[in-house]
């Protein structure tokens, strides 16, 4: 029960989006009517200020990596039980409540998820992602390898988390004693 509530919890915190209150309070204006409409970091760099930005992606990979933490100190230790927590905070950007269920990408925020879970790689993630968006960054072509790949990485960081998430731990045991 604790687990679906702070799943919730993640997704009201996904949902807020500085993108639009940054650029309501500073200009008056609605971010889904001006530039590319779309309500992230990189819109509101372009229409209303590189800082503010800068501010809007801080505030949306916080979302990310708050949420896991709020949920961390709530007793969640499991990685793979944390990072549907972070993934719930990405849906919320994407689907935000507070905007008719229309959102960002959830780039900045699913980078909060990566920071959290895998700090040591952060960098080549985000190297990654920056090679993924000068090539094409609406290709599934491109994105599915992305996620694929962060779960690897997540694999090779947390292996016995998988396992004890989905319960595969008698798996584990059948697969060791078989070879």
């Amino acid at each position: 029960m604790k687990e679906i509530l702070l799943i919730a919890l993640a997704y009201l915190i996904g949902s807020v989006s500085f993108a639009y209150l940054f650029t309501l309070f500073l200009t008056g204006q609605d971010i889904r009517q001006i530039g590319t409409k779309n309500p992230g970091a990189a819109n509101v760099a372009r229409n209303v200020g590189k800082k503010w930005g800068i501010l809007v992606w801080l505030g949306d990979t916080l979302k990310g990596a708050g949420s896991m933490a709020i949920a961390k100190s709530f007793g969640i230790t499991n990685e793979i039980l944390l990072t549907f927590i972070g993934i719930a905070a990405i849906l919320g950007h994407c689907y935000s409540i507070f905007l008719k269920f229309k959102g960002g990408k959830g780039v900045s925020t699913m980078g909060g998820v990566m920071l959290y879970l895998a700090p040591a790689v952060f960098a080549f993630i985000l190297g990654f992602w920056f090679i993924a968006q000068a090539i094409n960054p609406r290709s599934l072509k491109i994105i599915i390898p992305e996620v694929i790949l962060f779960f690897l990485i997540l694999w090779q960081i947390y292996p016995d988390a998988f396992f004890e998430t989905f319960n595969l731990n008698g798996f584990t045991h059948f697969y060791q004693f078989t070879y």
